[in-house]
Protein backbone atom coordinates (compact mmCIF):
# COMPACT_ATOMS: atom_id res chain seq x y z
CA UNK A 1 0.00 0.00 0.00
CA UNK A 2 1.26 3.81 -0.82
CA UNK A 3 2.06 5.67 2.34
CA UNK A 4 0.89 8.78 2.33
CA UNK A 5 1.85 12.10 3.77
CA UNK A 6 0.33 12.85 7.02
CA UNK A 7 -1.03 15.86 6.47
CA UNK A 8 -3.00 14.47 4.09
CA UNK A 9 -4.44 11.65 6.18
CA UNK A 10 -7.60 12.94 8.08
CA UNK A 11 -10.16 11.01 10.20
CA UNK A 12 -13.79 10.20 10.04
CA UNK A 13 -14.04 12.52 13.09
CA UNK A 14 -12.08 15.19 11.37
CA UNK A 15 -14.19 14.96 8.25
CA UNK A 16 -17.35 14.52 9.89
CA UNK A 17 -16.56 17.84 12.21
CA UNK A 18 -15.57 20.20 9.37
CA UNK A 19 -18.87 19.13 7.27
CA UNK A 20 -20.94 19.74 10.53
CA UNK A 21 -19.68 22.25 12.75
CA UNK A 22 -20.13 25.13 10.44
CA UNK A 23 -23.87 24.21 10.06
CA UNK A 24 -24.41 23.44 14.23
CA UNK A 25 -22.87 26.66 14.79
CA UNK A 26 -25.33 28.97 12.33
CA UNK A 27 -27.90 26.27 13.83
CA UNK A 28 -27.47 26.93 17.30
CA UNK A 29 -26.88 30.83 16.86
CA UNK A 30 -30.49 30.72 15.26
CA UNK A 31 -32.05 28.63 17.92
CA UNK A 32 -30.81 30.47 21.13
CA UNK A 33 -32.10 33.88 19.65
CA UNK A 34 -35.49 32.17 18.75
CA UNK A 35 -35.65 30.57 22.07
CA UNK A 36 -34.48 33.47 23.93
CA UNK A 37 -37.26 35.60 21.66
CA UNK A 38 -40.30 33.20 22.38
CA UNK A 39 -39.81 32.15 25.55
CA UNK A 40 -39.53 36.10 26.96
CA UNK A 41 -42.36 36.94 25.18
CA UNK A 42 -44.37 33.36 26.05
CA UNK A 43 -43.93 33.83 29.68
CA UNK A 44 -45.50 37.15 29.72
CA UNK A 45 -48.13 35.47 27.61
CA UNK A 46 -48.47 32.97 30.13
CA UNK A 47 -48.71 35.05 32.88
CA UNK A 48 -51.79 37.72 31.36
CA UNK A 49 -53.11 34.33 30.44
CA UNK A 50 -53.06 32.90 33.61
CA UNK A 51 -54.27 36.59 35.09
CA UNK A 52 -56.76 36.29 32.54
CA UNK A 53 -58.59 33.01 33.63
CA UNK A 54 -58.11 33.76 37.52
CA UNK A 55 -60.74 36.94 36.76
CA UNK A 56 -62.78 35.08 34.74
CA UNK A 57 -63.42 32.71 37.48
CA UNK A 58 -63.90 34.79 40.24
CA UNK A 59 -66.00 37.79 37.89
CA UNK A 60 -68.61 34.03 37.37
CA UNK A 61 -69.35 33.09 41.31
CA UNK A 62 -68.27 36.55 43.30
CA UNK A 63 -71.37 38.43 43.43
CA UNK A 64 -73.96 35.50 43.06
CA UNK A 65 -72.72 33.32 46.28
CA UNK A 66 -72.74 37.22 48.10
CA UNK A 67 -75.63 38.18 47.14
CA UNK A 68 -77.43 34.43 48.18
CA UNK A 69 -75.53 34.49 51.29
CA UNK A 70 -76.09 37.87 52.02
CA UNK A 71 -80.13 37.27 51.20
CA UNK A 72 -80.10 33.87 53.63
CA UNK A 73 -78.41 35.91 56.49
CA UNK A 74 -80.98 38.94 56.20
CA UNK A 75 -84.05 36.46 56.48
CA UNK A 76 -83.03 34.84 59.39
CA UNK A 77 -83.96 36.10 62.66
CA UNK A 78 -81.08 38.07 64.97
CA UNK A 79 -79.52 35.56 67.42
CA UNK A 80 -76.24 36.02 69.05
CA UNK A 81 -74.30 33.60 66.38
CA UNK A 82 -75.90 36.26 63.11
CA UNK A 83 -72.18 37.77 63.15
CA UNK A 84 -70.47 34.75 62.89
CA UNK A 85 -72.98 33.19 60.55
CA UNK A 86 -71.51 35.85 58.08
CA UNK A 87 -69.94 34.97 54.55
CA UNK A 88 -66.58 36.04 55.17
CA UNK A 89 -64.93 32.95 53.87
CA UNK A 90 -66.22 33.94 50.40
CA UNK A 91 -64.83 37.54 50.64
CA UNK A 92 -61.59 36.63 52.42
CA UNK A 93 -61.44 34.12 49.37
CA UNK A 94 -61.98 37.12 47.22
CA UNK A 95 -59.36 38.97 49.03
CA UNK A 96 -56.90 36.23 48.64
CA UNK A 97 -57.34 36.20 44.73
CA UNK A 98 -57.50 39.83 44.19
CA UNK A 99 -54.26 40.00 46.19
CA UNK A 100 -52.68 37.53 43.50
CA UNK A 101 -54.16 39.26 40.32
CA UNK A 102 -52.26 42.03 41.76
CA UNK A 103 -49.08 40.48 41.86
CA UNK A 104 -49.67 38.91 38.44
CA UNK A 105 -51.32 41.70 36.11
CA UNK A 106 -48.60 43.72 34.30
CA UNK A 107 -51.11 46.51 33.41
CA UNK A 108 -50.88 49.82 35.92
CA UNK A 109 -55.06 50.72 35.53
CA UNK A 110 -55.53 46.94 36.40
CA UNK A 111 -53.41 47.73 39.55
CA UNK A 112 -55.36 50.64 40.03
CA UNK A 113 -58.70 48.56 39.56
CA UNK A 114 -57.79 45.46 41.84
CA UNK A 115 -56.06 48.18 44.64
CA UNK A 116 -60.20 49.40 44.70
CA UNK A 117 -62.22 46.13 44.62
CA UNK A 118 -59.85 45.47 47.83
CA UNK A 119 -60.68 48.63 49.41
CA UNK A 120 -64.52 48.02 48.15
CA UNK A 121 -63.71 44.25 49.75
CA UNK A 122 -63.40 45.97 53.07
CA UNK A 123 -66.53 48.55 53.14
CA UNK A 124 -68.19 45.60 52.40
CA UNK A 125 -67.00 43.71 55.22
CA UNK A 126 -68.12 46.60 57.24
CA UNK A 127 -72.03 46.41 55.73
CA UNK A 128 -72.02 42.91 56.57
CA UNK A 129 -71.24 43.36 59.84
CA UNK A 130 -73.61 46.40 59.75
CA UNK A 131 -76.64 44.16 58.52
CA UNK A 132 -76.04 41.22 61.51
CA UNK A 133 -76.25 43.75 64.07
CA UNK A 134 -79.31 45.63 62.73
CA UNK A 135 -82.10 43.98 64.67
CA UNK A 136 -85.15 45.40 61.92
CA UNK A 137 -85.60 43.26 59.20
CA UNK A 138 -86.96 46.01 57.10
CA UNK A 139 -83.74 48.05 57.51
CA UNK A 140 -81.41 45.13 57.36
CA UNK A 141 -83.28 44.40 53.77
CA UNK A 142 -82.85 48.11 52.88
CA UNK A 143 -79.12 48.14 53.35
CA UNK A 144 -78.82 45.26 51.86
CA UNK A 145 -80.59 46.38 48.42
CA UNK A 146 -78.96 49.88 48.85
CA UNK A 147 -74.91 48.81 49.89
CA UNK A 148 -74.43 44.87 48.99
CA UNK A 149 -76.56 44.41 46.05
CA UNK A 150 -78.84 46.62 44.44
CA UNK A 151 -77.34 48.24 41.28
CA UNK A 152 -75.63 50.74 43.27
CA UNK A 153 -74.59 48.53 45.51
CA UNK A 154 -70.31 47.12 46.27
CA UNK A 155 -71.02 43.34 44.90
CA UNK A 156 -72.38 44.96 41.08
CA UNK A 157 -69.42 47.52 41.52
CA UNK A 158 -66.61 44.42 42.15
CA UNK A 159 -68.01 43.05 39.41
CA UNK A 160 -68.33 45.53 36.76
CA UNK A 161 -64.47 46.69 38.09
CA UNK A 162 -63.41 43.00 37.64
CA UNK A 163 -65.16 43.09 33.77
CA UNK A 164 -63.18 45.77 32.73
CA UNK A 165 -60.20 44.06 34.51
CA UNK A 166 -60.86 40.77 32.16
CA UNK A 167 -61.20 43.06 29.24
CA UNK A 168 -57.40 44.93 29.21
CA UNK A 169 -55.94 41.42 30.29
CA UNK A 170 -57.61 39.77 26.71
CA UNK A 171 -56.72 43.10 24.84
CA UNK A 172 -53.34 42.15 26.62
CA UNK A 173 -53.30 38.75 25.04
CA UNK A 174 -54.50 39.46 21.73
CA UNK A 175 -51.40 42.27 21.59
CA UNK A 176 -48.77 39.75 23.06
CA UNK A 177 -50.24 37.33 20.83
CA UNK A 178 -49.46 38.99 17.51
CA UNK A 179 -46.20 39.85 18.84
CA UNK A 180 -45.27 36.40 19.30
CA UNK A 181 -46.71 35.93 15.27
CA UNK A 182 -44.45 38.57 14.15
CA UNK A 183 -41.57 37.87 15.69
CA UNK A 184 -41.83 34.12 14.99
CA UNK A 185 -42.49 35.04 11.51
CA UNK A 186 -39.32 37.16 11.39
CA UNK A 187 -37.16 34.47 13.05
CA UNK A 188 -38.57 31.98 10.43
CA UNK A 189 -37.27 33.90 7.70
CA UNK A 190 -34.24 34.90 8.76
CA UNK A 191 -33.48 31.04 9.66
CA UNK A 192 -34.33 29.92 6.55
CA UNK A 193 -32.37 32.13 4.67
CA UNK A 194 -29.64 31.43 7.11
CA UNK A 195 -30.33 27.74 6.32
CA UNK A 196 -30.74 28.27 2.42
CA UNK A 197 -27.12 29.79 2.24
CA UNK A 198 -25.68 27.47 4.73
CA UNK A 199 -27.09 24.33 2.89
CA UNK A 200 -25.87 25.77 -0.54
CA UNK A 201 -22.20 26.12 0.90
CA UNK A 202 -22.22 22.72 2.63
CA UNK A 203 -23.93 20.52 -0.29
CA UNK A 204 -20.73 20.77 -2.52
CA UNK A 205 -18.57 19.84 0.75
CA UNK A 206 -20.70 16.97 2.16
CA UNK A 207 -20.81 14.87 -1.44
CA UNK A 208 -16.63 14.93 -1.26
CA UNK A 209 -16.97 14.23 2.58
CA UNK A 210 -19.69 11.27 1.44
CA UNK A 211 -17.88 9.69 -1.53
CA UNK A 212 -14.50 9.35 0.61
CA UNK A 213 -16.45 7.37 3.52
CA UNK A 214 -19.00 5.44 1.41
CA UNK A 215 -16.53 4.28 -1.39
CA UNK A 216 -14.18 2.79 1.27
CA UNK A 217 -16.60 1.26 3.23
CA UNK A 218 -17.51 -0.28 0.07
CA UNK A 219 -14.83 -1.82 -0.92
CA UNK A 220 -14.50 -3.46 2.69
CA UNK A 221 -17.67 -4.79 2.24
CA UNK A 222 -16.79 -6.44 -0.83
CA UNK A 223 -13.41 -7.77 0.81
CA UNK A 224 -15.53 -9.14 3.38
CA UNK A 225 -17.70 -10.91 1.14
CA UNK A 226 -14.42 -12.26 0.40
CA UNK A 227 -13.23 -13.67 3.21
CA UNK A 228 -16.63 -15.06 3.70
CA UNK A 229 -16.32 -17.61 1.25
CA UNK A 230 -12.47 -18.57 2.49
CA UNK A 231 -11.01 -15.61 -0.36
CA UNK A 232 -8.10 -14.49 2.39
CA UNK A 233 -6.82 -12.51 -0.07
CA UNK A 234 -7.49 -8.81 -1.77
CA UNK A 235 -6.17 -5.71 -3.08
CA UNK A 236 -5.60 -2.98 -0.70
CA UNK A 237 -8.25 -0.44 -0.24
CA UNK A 238 -7.28 3.12 -1.58
CA UNK A 239 -8.37 5.79 1.03
CA UNK A 240 -6.91 8.63 2.68
CA UNK A 241 -8.72 7.95 5.83
CA UNK A 242 -6.95 6.79 9.10
CA UNK A 243 -9.54 4.14 10.44
CA UNK A 244 -10.07 2.72 7.12
CA UNK A 245 -6.26 2.25 5.98
CA UNK A 246 -6.03 0.76 9.58
CA UNK A 247 -8.98 -1.64 9.69
CA UNK A 248 -7.72 -2.75 5.74
CA UNK A 249 -3.87 -3.33 7.23
CA UNK A 250 -5.24 -5.42 10.00
CA UNK A 251 -8.49 -7.39 8.14
CA UNK A 252 -6.27 -10.18 6.86
CA UNK A 253 -4.54 -10.73 10.39
CA UNK A 254 -8.38 -10.65 11.65
CA UNK A 255 -9.41 -13.24 9.22
CA UNK A 256 -6.28 -15.76 9.88
CA UNK A 257 -6.70 -15.91 13.70
CA UNK A 258 -10.87 -16.51 13.29
CA UNK A 259 -11.22 -20.39 13.15
CA UNK A 260 -8.62 -20.61 16.22
CA UNK A 261 -10.78 -18.30 18.45
CA UNK A 262 -13.70 -19.65 17.37
CA UNK A 263 -12.49 -23.07 18.48
CA UNK A 264 -11.19 -21.62 22.12
CA UNK A 265 -14.49 -19.84 22.62
CA UNK A 266 -16.54 -23.55 21.90
CA UNK A 267 -13.99 -24.73 24.60
CA UNK A 268 -14.51 -21.84 26.87
CA UNK A 269 -18.33 -22.35 26.83
CA UNK A 270 -17.93 -25.64 27.62
CA UNK A 271 -15.97 -25.25 30.43
CA UNK A 272 -18.09 -22.73 31.82
CA UNK A 273 -20.85 -24.23 31.10
CA UNK A 274 -19.24 -27.36 33.47
CA UNK A 275 -18.29 -24.35 36.08
CA UNK A 276 -21.93 -23.26 36.04
CA UNK A 277 -23.31 -27.04 36.67
CA UNK A 278 -21.02 -27.65 39.57
CA UNK A 279 -22.20 -24.23 41.07
CA UNK A 280 -25.73 -25.43 40.94
CA UNK A 281 -25.20 -28.66 41.82
CA UNK A 282 -22.79 -27.22 45.12
CA UNK A 283 -25.95 -25.01 46.24
CA UNK A 284 -28.54 -27.49 46.66
CA UNK A 285 -26.61 -30.26 49.20
CA UNK A 286 -25.66 -27.26 52.06
CA UNK A 287 -29.07 -25.70 51.95
CA UNK A 288 -31.10 -29.62 51.92
CA UNK A 289 -28.39 -30.27 54.92
CA UNK A 290 -28.75 -27.49 57.46
CA UNK A 291 -32.66 -28.46 57.70
CA UNK A 292 -32.17 -31.81 58.10
CA UNK A 293 -30.07 -31.25 60.97
CA UNK A 294 -32.16 -28.72 62.14
CA UNK A 295 -35.00 -31.05 62.12
CA UNK A 296 -32.61 -33.54 64.04
CA UNK A 297 -31.56 -30.99 67.12
CA UNK A 298 -35.10 -30.12 67.25
CA UNK A 299 -36.34 -34.03 67.76
CA UNK A 300 -33.33 -34.75 69.80
CA UNK A 301 -34.70 -32.34 72.21
CA UNK A 302 -37.72 -33.40 72.31
CA UNK A 303 -36.23 -36.89 73.56
CA UNK A 304 -38.39 -38.75 70.17
CA UNK A 305 -35.50 -40.80 69.87
CA UNK A 306 -36.55 -43.59 67.55
CA UNK A 307 -37.29 -40.44 65.03
CA UNK A 308 -33.78 -39.20 64.84
CA UNK A 309 -32.72 -42.40 64.47
CA UNK A 310 -34.57 -42.97 61.13
CA UNK A 311 -34.21 -39.42 60.11
CA UNK A 312 -30.27 -39.86 60.47
CA UNK A 313 -30.82 -43.10 58.46
CA UNK A 314 -32.79 -41.55 55.88
CA UNK A 315 -30.12 -38.81 55.63
CA UNK A 316 -27.54 -41.15 55.31
CA UNK A 317 -29.18 -42.99 52.27
CA UNK A 318 -29.55 -39.74 50.87
CA UNK A 319 -26.12 -38.48 50.56
CA UNK A 320 -25.27 -41.80 49.64
CA UNK A 321 -27.60 -41.93 46.62
CA UNK A 322 -25.81 -38.32 46.13
CA UNK A 323 -22.34 -39.28 46.20
CA UNK A 324 -22.59 -41.77 43.03
CA UNK A 325 -19.37 -42.11 43.03
CA UNK A 326 -18.65 -38.38 41.83
CA UNK A 327 -20.95 -38.36 38.89
CA UNK A 328 -24.02 -35.85 38.51
CA UNK A 329 -26.00 -37.92 36.10
CA UNK A 330 -27.79 -40.56 37.72
CA UNK A 331 -30.46 -43.12 37.18
CA UNK A 332 -33.91 -41.65 37.52
CA UNK A 333 -34.25 -44.68 39.90
CA UNK A 334 -31.41 -43.34 41.92
CA UNK A 335 -33.65 -40.19 42.07
CA UNK A 336 -36.50 -41.73 42.99
CA UNK A 337 -34.62 -42.90 45.70
CA UNK A 338 -33.04 -39.81 47.27
CA UNK A 339 -36.27 -38.39 46.92
CA UNK A 340 -37.84 -41.29 49.16
CA UNK A 341 -35.26 -40.57 51.50
CA UNK A 342 -36.01 -36.82 51.84
CA UNK A 343 -40.03 -37.36 51.90
CA UNK A 344 -39.05 -39.72 54.73
CA UNK A 345 -37.26 -37.69 56.63
CA UNK A 346 -39.96 -34.32 56.02
CA UNK A 347 -42.66 -37.07 57.14
CA UNK A 348 -40.92 -37.05 60.54
CA UNK A 349 -41.21 -33.61 60.93
CA UNK A 350 -44.33 -33.19 59.76
CA UNK A 351 -46.24 -36.40 60.06
CA UNK A 352 -49.41 -34.46 61.47
CA UNK A 353 -49.98 -33.45 57.81
CA UNK A 354 -48.04 -34.65 55.31
CA UNK A 355 -48.23 -37.72 53.21
CA UNK A 356 -46.95 -39.20 50.30
CA UNK A 357 -47.19 -41.60 47.25
CA UNK A 358 -44.88 -42.50 44.39
CA UNK A 359 -45.73 -43.61 41.12
CA UNK A 360 -43.52 -43.63 38.51
CA UNK A 361 -43.53 -46.48 35.87
CA UNK A 362 -40.72 -49.35 35.75
CA UNK A 363 -39.60 -48.88 31.92
CA UNK A 364 -38.71 -45.47 32.10
CA UNK A 365 -36.44 -45.82 35.64
CA UNK A 366 -33.17 -46.49 33.79
CA UNK A 367 -33.48 -43.30 32.26
CA UNK A 368 -30.30 -40.89 32.90
CA UNK A 369 -31.07 -37.76 34.57
CA UNK A 370 -29.02 -34.76 37.01
CA UNK A 371 -29.03 -35.77 40.44
CA UNK A 372 -31.59 -33.33 42.66
CA UNK A 373 -33.89 -32.55 40.34
CA UNK A 374 -36.74 -33.84 42.67
CA UNK A 375 -35.64 -33.03 46.03
CA UNK A 376 -36.04 -29.53 45.50
CA UNK A 377 -39.57 -29.84 43.88
CA UNK A 378 -40.72 -31.63 46.61
CA UNK A 379 -39.47 -29.06 49.11
CA UNK A 380 -41.38 -26.32 46.87
CA UNK A 381 -44.75 -28.27 47.32
CA UNK A 382 -43.93 -28.54 51.44
CA UNK A 383 -42.94 -25.59 52.15
CA UNK A 384 -45.22 -22.86 49.76
CA UNK A 385 -48.17 -25.47 49.69
CA UNK A 386 -48.80 -28.23 52.34
CA UNK A 387 -47.89 -26.21 55.01
CA UNK A 388 -50.51 -23.09 54.02
CA UNK A 389 -53.31 -25.30 54.08
CA UNK A 390 -55.11 -26.50 56.40
CA UNK A 391 -55.16 -30.51 57.41
CA UNK A 392 -53.43 -33.18 56.08
CA UNK A 393 -51.79 -32.85 53.03
CA UNK A 394 -50.59 -35.05 50.05
CA UNK A 395 -47.36 -34.81 47.73
CA UNK A 396 -47.61 -36.84 45.05
CA UNK A 397 -44.91 -37.65 42.18
CA UNK A 398 -45.62 -39.30 39.10
CA UNK A 399 -44.21 -40.32 35.37
CA UNK A 400 -44.91 -40.98 31.90
CA UNK A 401 -44.24 -40.81 28.62
CA UNK A 402 -45.02 -38.01 26.77
CA UNK A 403 -44.74 -36.04 23.06
CA UNK A 404 -41.08 -37.86 22.82
CA UNK A 405 -39.41 -37.07 26.15
CA UNK A 406 -40.27 -38.34 29.99
CA UNK A 407 -42.65 -36.54 32.19
CA UNK A 408 -42.17 -36.28 36.03
CA UNK A 409 -44.91 -34.33 37.85
CA UNK A 410 -44.47 -33.49 41.76
CA UNK A 411 -48.01 -32.39 42.44
CA UNK A 412 -49.56 -31.53 45.83
CA UNK A 413 -52.79 -30.53 47.32
CA UNK A 414 -52.05 -27.82 49.39
CA UNK A 415 -52.75 -23.86 49.31
CA UNK A 416 -52.18 -22.91 45.44
CA UNK A 417 -51.69 -19.64 43.76
CA UNK A 418 -53.80 -17.39 41.98
CA UNK A 419 -52.68 -16.31 38.33
CA UNK A 420 -50.75 -13.13 38.98
CA UNK A 421 -48.37 -15.20 41.62
CA UNK A 422 -48.32 -18.02 39.04
CA UNK A 423 -47.32 -15.70 36.04
CA UNK A 424 -44.59 -14.19 38.24
CA UNK A 425 -43.74 -17.51 39.66
CA UNK A 426 -42.98 -18.79 35.76
CA UNK A 427 -41.45 -15.05 35.07
CA UNK A 428 -38.38 -15.84 37.65
CA UNK A 429 -38.18 -19.47 36.06
CA UNK A 430 -37.81 -18.58 32.06
CA UNK A 431 -36.73 -14.83 32.22
CA UNK A 432 -34.51 -15.43 35.07
CA UNK A 433 -35.70 -13.22 37.77
CA UNK A 434 -35.58 -14.53 41.41
CA UNK A 435 -38.19 -17.29 41.77
CA UNK A 436 -36.48 -19.47 44.70
CA UNK A 437 -33.49 -21.53 44.59
CA UNK A 438 -34.79 -24.47 44.03
CA UNK A 439 -36.85 -23.85 41.73
CA UNK A 440 -34.42 -22.06 39.56
CA UNK A 441 -31.55 -24.50 39.91
CA UNK A 442 -33.58 -27.20 38.63
CA UNK A 443 -35.00 -25.36 35.46
CA UNK A 444 -31.23 -24.29 34.57
CA UNK A 445 -29.50 -27.57 35.13
CA UNK A 446 -32.22 -29.24 33.13
CA UNK A 447 -31.92 -26.27 30.38
CA UNK A 448 -27.95 -26.35 30.27
CA UNK A 449 -28.13 -29.92 29.68
CA UNK A 450 -30.69 -30.88 27.27
CA UNK A 451 -31.55 -27.16 25.70
CA UNK A 452 -34.97 -26.23 24.93
CA UNK A 453 -37.82 -26.84 25.83
CA UNK A 454 -36.75 -28.85 28.32
CA UNK A 455 -37.09 -27.98 31.61
CA UNK A 456 -39.72 -26.95 34.25
CA UNK A 457 -43.85 -25.90 34.27
CA UNK A 458 -46.46 -25.09 36.55
CA UNK A 459 -50.15 -25.14 37.24
CA UNK A 460 -52.07 -24.44 40.16
CA UNK A 461 -55.37 -22.55 41.21
CA UNK A 462 -55.63 -20.76 44.75
CA UNK A 463 -56.95 -23.49 47.24
CA UNK A 464 -56.42 -26.96 45.22
CA UNK A 465 -52.60 -27.33 45.36
CA UNK A 466 -49.66 -27.06 42.71
CA UNK A 467 -48.22 -29.39 39.85
CA UNK A 468 -44.54 -28.55 38.90
CA UNK A 469 -43.70 -30.88 35.78
CA UNK A 470 -40.40 -31.71 34.72
CA UNK A 471 -40.06 -32.53 30.82
CA UNK A 472 -36.70 -34.36 30.05
CA UNK A 473 -35.94 -36.16 26.97
CA UNK A 474 -36.62 -39.93 26.13
CA UNK A 475 -33.06 -41.56 25.76
CA UNK A 476 -32.11 -39.31 29.17
CA UNK A 477 -29.80 -36.11 29.29
CA UNK A 478 -26.26 -36.14 27.85
CA UNK A 479 -23.25 -36.40 30.15
CA UNK A 480 -22.32 -33.40 29.34
CA UNK A 481 -23.88 -29.95 28.77
CA UNK A 482 -25.70 -29.15 25.71
CA UNK A 483 -23.48 -26.89 23.00
CA UNK A 484 -25.13 -23.58 22.88
CA UNK A 485 -25.81 -22.93 19.03
CA UNK A 486 -24.38 -20.26 17.33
Amino acid sequence: MARLHPSSRRTIRQYIHRLLLPMFAAMAVVIVVLTVVLLSVNRRYASVLACANTAADFNKEFKSTIDLEMYNHVIQPRTEHSEENLPTRELDNAELVLRRLADETTLSDNRWRVQSMLDMCRNLRMYMLEIARTESYDLRMELLDRNIRGETGLTRLIENYMHDFLGDEVRELARLRGEISRQTTAIIAISALALILLCAILFGYSVRVSRSITRPIRDLSLKAERFGADHFTGLPVDTKITEFRTLDATFDKMAGRIDSLMEKQRQDQQSLHRAELELLQAQINPHFLYNTLDSIAILAESGRSDDVVNMVTSLSSFFRSSLNNGEDIISLRSELVQAKSYLEIQQIRYSDILTYRLSVPEDIQDCRVPKLILQPLIENALYHGIKNRRGRGLIEITGEKRDGGIVLTVRDNGAGMTAEKLSQLQAGIYEEHHSGLGLKNVHQRIRLYCGEPYGLSFESEAGKGTAVTLFMPLDGVPSGPKEETK
